[in-house]
């Protein structure tokens, strides 16, 4: 079997002829995905890097794909990073599409070079900084190869159209080819099936699995005629016709209609866009409107998420300070204990995004845990704080959320098909930089911090969260590609062996005449570009068997975590839920949560009143009393709204943390390396310990009963244990303590 990155073959008898890919890799060095092709490639090239706090350099080649830069060395080195259990890349491989800066040098000079920009000196090195905080430093023998491999690796790194993407030529290789190296050969028991909120089954599965009743699943937006950004597939109020919800989508900014995504206890969530301040509405309208926005019950929460959350900007603001932060250029500054590092980490105010998400997430999950009324999350344009917060509160408040298919299906249904910018906010086609921002990445560090201060109420570890966080930079899989379903959906019903590129006006009128066969306009931003019609669906991130092979996939679940402890979600509906009281309503109050409290709004369309802002009434003082206002049907309540009686109470401020594991995890690259065989190791034991336990138990209960630990008959005793088990116990972990003390 070849290895990425060396030439050691395992020799097992006969072996079949080899494949053309196979052929391909052995000259290269490099196991090649399909459509994968070398655009160039540089020789007598050392690889920079620190080794047991020495520096050091290996010899090998430098490669640029249309996929990725990658070191061939010429000799094996004895360190193996913690990426080396991708099946996709090696660990001395960065996809094109991870790749922030391509900076050339010499010893006195140094120059960021774009798709555009030529060299006037011949560079002596080069580096590489990666949007996963690594940084590669090559030097190069031979100036001349540096003038050649540099701009082109700069070149290749930014796309000019959607068309260079590589997901499209690897799709389509690998539909024609069929290589059974990049198939997935576990599918049919895949471990974490995961639902895709795709199709009009997902969403009712969802509606009976969280007890939601007086909804149901619209088909308005079929065609995205509602709104281009949002899914086909629109829960709404059972009384609300489609021909109200086409109407609804002009009060609000781009069409973004008040929508159901969750049910918890008898309060429902919904999320909705900022209204739009020139419209209008007729007495009709305006009735069709609140049945939308209460959702069947008496009281609605309306939670603006501008008011206290730091902007797209500013996140990525942040984002960009914690990555000047913790990309240096060679470990000395970790060594030397800087004592200025904790204040300028806090100064990047990274942290302090983080806290305010939790916060706020808390504070509804407070709401919706002890009231049953309608909160609905509006922000401007609702796709991105929205999908951040709405995440956050089901996976406080759901335990079925802190699982990997349910953390997979909230992402699905919270970011993917909620037309989450995933495209611009990753900066996919290197256009401008004012529409780029690390909200998801953002959304993955606090779940990170409920994980880390509550991992038993989890069933995925740390590893799992690393592996969706470096996902997002490779482009193989269509779940982070894409702006909105709408252009995951023409992309993939119209994939084509022979792309033709046509960019045009934004326009429905491309001429043709009836006998040209038809060809799909795909539209991306930058325009359009057609492909003969051909389905051939891009793949899944969350086929996890793509990436990493079944041992790997094991560190994704954590030994702590036990399905026998968790409990079902409470989301059935409440005994004293108001949907479906059809003939005499109850009197609705509207509420507006801002800064920890909520205001009594008078009325519910801001544009009907300009001043309406002035005019709030009756201040509460805190969450607390909403339990206090007078309502004409008193129902039990729960004694307080206090967050900290949630299943994840919030983290106070003294208590968030760095993420070290992914933000430090490169320039102490020895390091963590150590810890993460730290880590793959007591997963092993702990796993093995757990089937000697089993094996013992059931070896009693046949002595006793004949039967199994779980109660079961057995026709025939277990299998015996290994003689050999504590000695290899022991070796095991004589192995693990030596390599954490090197």
């Amino acid at each position: 079997m070849l290895q990425s990155g060396s030439f050691r073959l395992h020799s097992c008898g006969p072996e079949p002829a080899p494949s053309s890919f196979e052929m391909m890799d052995r000259v290269v060095g490099v196991k090649l995905l399909p459509g994968e092709k070398v655009k160039g490639e540089a020789v007598n090239v050392k690889k920079c890097l620190w080794y047991k706090q020495l520096r050091k350099s290996i010899t090998g080649k430098l490669l640029c794909t249309n996929f990725r830069v990658a070191f061939v060395p010429v000799e094996t080195w004895i360190p193996q990073g913690p990426g080396n259990g991708s099946r996709i890349l090696g660990a001395d491989d960065v996809a094109l599409s991870c790749i922030d800066r391509v900076v050339a040098g010499t010893s006195s000079r140094t120059k960021v070079v774009s798709a555009s920009s030529s060299l006037k000196f011949q560079p002596q090195e080069l580096l590489i900084h990666c949007c996963d905080f690594r940084l590669l430093h090559f030097q190069f023998e031979q100036e001349a190869r540096a003038s050649e491999i540099i701009p082109l690796i700069a070149q290749s790194c930014q796309p000019v159209s959607p068309r260079d993407l590589f997901v499209f030529q690897y799709s389509v290789e690998m539909s024609n080819n069929l290589d059974p190296r990049w198939m997935n050969t576990h599918s049919d028991g895949e471990l974490y099936p995961t639902q895709m909120f795709e199709t009009h089954l997902d969403w009712e599965i969802e509606l009976s699995r969280t007890g939601a009743v007086g909804w149901r699943v619209s088909l308005a937006n079929e065609r995205f005629e509602v709104s281009p950004s949002l899914s086909k597939f629109l829960v709404v109020p059972r009384k609300v016709l489609d021909l109200d919800v086409k109407r609804a989508c002009a009060y609000f900014n781009e069409g973004r209609i008040p929508r159901w995504h969750w049910h918890h206890g008898g309060s429902d969530l919904l999320r909705m866009s900022n209204f739009q301040s020139n419209a209008y509405t007729q007495r009709d309208g305006l009735s069709k409107l609140e049945q939308l926005l209460f959702g069947g019950q008496s009281k609605l929460v309306i939670v603006d998420l501008a008011d206290e959350l730091p902007t797209p900007a500013e996140i990525q603001l942040a984002y960009n300070r914690l990555k000047h932060l913790c990309c240096y250029e060679n470990a000395s500054p970790f060594r030397d204990a800087d004592e200025k590092w904790l204040s300028t980490l806090e100064g990047t105010r990274w942290l302090e995004c983080v806290r305010l998400c939790l916060k706020k997430a808390s504070e509804v999950s407070s709401l919706l845990s002890n009231q049953c009324l309608t909160v609905t999350l509006q922000e401007t344009d609702d796709r991105d704080l929205a999908c951040l917060v709405s995440s956050l509160v089901q996976v406080i408040l759901d335990p079925y959320c802190r699982t990997m298919q349910g953390f997979q299906s909230l992402i699905q249904k919270e970011w993917v098909e909620a037309g989450h910018r995933f495209s611009d906010r990753f900066n996919r086609l290197r256009r401008t930089d004012k529409e780029e921002s690390a909200v998801f990445l953002l959304f993955l560090d606090c779940v990170w911090e409920l994980l880390e201060h509550y991992p038993v109420l989890f069933e995925f570890t740390e590893t799992y969260l690393l592996a969706i966080r470096d996902s997002t930079h490779i482009l193989l899989f269509r779940n982070f590609l894409f702006n909105c379903p709408r252009e995951r959906a023409y992309a993939q019903q119209s994939l084509a062996t022979d792309v033709r590129v046509r960019v045009t006006p934004y326009t429905n009128s491309w001429p043709r005449s009836r006998s040209t066969p038809r060809d799909e306009q795909v539209v991306l931003k930058g325009g359009f570009f057609t492909r003969e019609e051909r389905n051939c669906p891009l793949p899944s991130v969350w086929d996890w068997s793509l990436q990493f092979p079944l041992e790997h996939q094991v560190l994704f679940r954590s030994a702590l975590y036990s399905s026998d402890a968790q409990l079902l979600a409470q989301n059935g509906t409440s005994a004293h839920s108001n949907t479906d009281k059809g003939e005499f309503p109850l009197p609705r109050t509207v509420y507006h949560l801002t800064r920890g409290v909520l205001l009594v709004q008078p009325q519910l369309l801001p544009w009907k009143n300009v001043s309406v802002s002035k005019k709030l009434s009756r201040l509460s003082q805190s969450l607390e009393s909403l339990l206090e206002l007078e309502q004409p049907q008193r129902i039990p309540l729960s004694p307080s709204l206090d967050p900290a009686s949630l299943p994840l109470p919030p983290i106070p401020a003294p208590g968030i943390r760095l993420w070290k594991g992914c933000y430090l995890r490169w320039p102490l690259e020895v390091g963590f390396e150590a810890a993460y065989n730290l880590l793959t190791a007591l997963t092993s034991q702990v796993h093995w310990l757990e089937r000697r336990l089993r094996q013992e138990a059931d070896r009693q209960n046949t002595a006793t009963n004949g039967l199994d630990h779980q109660g079961n008959h057995l026709t025939q005793p277990p299998s015996p244990v290994c003689s050999n088990g504590s000695d290899t116990m022991e070796t095991s972990f004589t192995t693990m303590l030596s390599s954490a003390t090197l």
